[in-house]
């Protein structure tokens, strides 16, 4: 219900709700358009005196109007302290620092602590580092052209791979049913069925559909993607310990997975139902995901790794 002119949405279900950033008062659209048409005026929330302008006026995201002023705050502070890891020449601590600096900022825009203290830093320091702001500003934005390019060509490849593949079940389907017309056609004048059934086999093999190759293909391009190459040019460094336990950093996993080895008809009989399918189902998946829970960490003895960690821990002290 919109406080000011009490237009509830059981009765008005198409009532838009408007705040504005100076004070974050929720009020509807037709209040809006009704009290700040001709200019700024007061907030018309009873004990505020906010002066507000139309065109700051937006709507919420949030249903927590806290959440939805820290989100506008950070916005604002992370356009001016826009620093990223490389300014400082890659040090880390450098970059914390400066990190925990722009985080004091937010926490004392949001809590109303030493307001016009930090705004003066914040005034100062956009100041003082215009040129810099300005490249970096730039910057973020062709990284995120390049993220929305990669993005958007992933997503081709994937509409692509996803037609090839039902091009190869529906020739796949055809020709299962010629071979099965083709054997019971050629035994009837035939005397070695095992022939027949052989060389019925060899055709099916050398009938290799043009949507398969164009499919090894698309692999391939998927395989060597540029905006993935581009990304991750430089060597990546852990930053902590390996840990056999999570499973996911194990570069070097224990066993090898075949798919044609396993023949489960339960899973089998999901993979071919629309509603497992839609959520991005997959046999290779759950048999991916039991091997690893089997052999997670094998080769890891707490005992070794517990009296390593003592040692290097008395060394430094």
């Amino acid at each position: 219900m919109c406080p000011i002119c009490k237009t509830d949405r059981y009765l008005s279900p198409d009532v838009k709700f408007l705040v504005n950033p100076e004070c974050y008062h929720k009020i509807c659209e037709s209040c809006v358009d009704r009290i700040f048409s001709l200019g700024p005026a007061q907030c018309p929330y009873k004990g505020c005196d906010k002066i507000l302008r139309k065109n700051k006026f937006k709507t919420q995201i949030f249903d927590d109007v806290g959440v939805e002023k820290e989100v506008d705050i950070r916005k604002r502070v992370f356009n001016v302290f826009n620093k990223q890891l490389d300014d400082f020449d890659g040090n880390a601590d450098e970059y914390n620092k400066y990190l925990e600096e722009v985080e004091d900022i937010v926490l004392n825009l949001d809590k109303g602590i030493d307001v016009q203290k930090t705004e003066e830093k914040l005034r100062t320091y956009e100041e003082l580092n215009k040129q810099l702001i300005m490249t970096n500003i730039e910057r973020n934005k062709q990284d995120l052209e390049s993220f929305e390019q990669r993005q958007q060509f992933e997503k081709e490849m994937k509409i692509k791979k996803r037609t090839l593949e039902r091009q190869i079940e529906e020739e796949e389907r055809m020709n299962n049913e010629w071979a099965k017309k083709e054997i019971v056609n050629r035994l009837s004048s035939a005397d070695d069925a095992d022939d027949v059934i052989e060389g019925v086999k060899n055709t099916v093999k050398l009938k290799k559909s043009s949507a398969r190759r164009k499919l090894e293909e698309l692999n391939r391009v998927l395989k060597n993607n540029p905006y993935s190459a581009a990304n991750n040019s430089g060597p990546r460094k852990d930053a902590v310990p390996f840990t056999p336990f999570n499973g996911d950093r194990d570069i070097t996993p224990k066993y090898t997975y075949n798919e044609a080895l396993y023949n489960d008809p339960f899973i089998q009989d999901l993979k071919d139902r629309k509603d497992f399918i839609a959520s991005g189902f997959r046999p290779d998946y759950v048999y991916k995901r039991v091997l690893t829970e089997a052999f997670m960490g094998l080769g890891c003895v707490l005992s070794d790794e517990l009296q390593a960690s003592q040692m290097a821990t008395s060394q430094t002290s």
